[in-house]
């Protein structure tokens, strides 16, 4: 009989593995703790790790309905893929300032930040969608009850053990503070960019 347990580590090394990878929330991770700190950092962390229960659920519930479905829309394919140019614009063009001190007023919410990035990632919902398939072929999953709560448990943890650790390996950078966020700023940018131009092709020549 599968024991919560098991849906608690399925969930978490399969997110674990999916997260390591760099992509969009990955590296705004690095660039915010470089360009301010590790608790900023840590926010975008736990708003990513947070947007993937909801993108691990969507998967469980809707499976190839939501795949087929955004496959199918174009109008949902080039927005997606529009937004991703328009962030990589705003990445690369906004002037980096990176602080070493907390600044108590005039913040922006990080935590906001980071649910828009993972939200925004066209890639989280069919990713789940294929780890949800490879997971079938090896254990027959009920995702209900306590055994769907541990499961979702894994997959918080997992994204969030994986993020923090960008966080910590992001500290090195912070020793060339100005080259490392001009760096991480172009990484990004075009990461998003590349996203970006990648739906909108796969919309217009489908």
């Amino acid at each position: 009989m599968d024991t919560p347990l098991l849906y608690f580590f399925v969930g978490f090394a399969a997110c674990l593995l999916g997260t390591i990878p760099f992509g969009p929330i990955n590296l705004t991770v690095v660039k915010t703790t470089v360009d301010h700190d590790a608790r900023r950092g840590t926010e975008i962390a736990i708003a990513g790790s947070l947007i993937e229960i909801l993108e691990a659920l969507i998967a469980i519930w809707f499976g190839m309905v939501i795949s087929s479905f955004l496959e199918s829309n174009l109008a949902i394919k080039l927005g997606i893929g529009l937004l991703f140019v328009i962030l990589a614009v705003v990445v690369v063009t906004r002037e980096s300032k990176p602080a070493m001190v907390d600044k108590p007023s005039g913040q922006e919410s990080f935590f906001k930040k980071g649910l828009l990035i993972a939200a925004l990632n066209p890639q989280a919902v069919p990713f789940w969608i294929f780890a949800l398939a490879a997971i079938s072929q090896y254990f027959e999953f009920e995702y209900m009850g306590i055994t769907l709560a541990a499961f979702l448990a894994g997959v918080f943890l997992g994204k969030m053990t994986a993020l923090y650790g960008f966080v910590l390996a992001s500290t090195y950078l912070k020793t060339h503070l100005q080259e490392s966020s001009t760096l991480i700023n172009k990484v990004l940018a075009s990461v998003l960019l590349f996203i970006g131009v990648t739906q909108i092709w796969n919309a217009l020549v489908q």
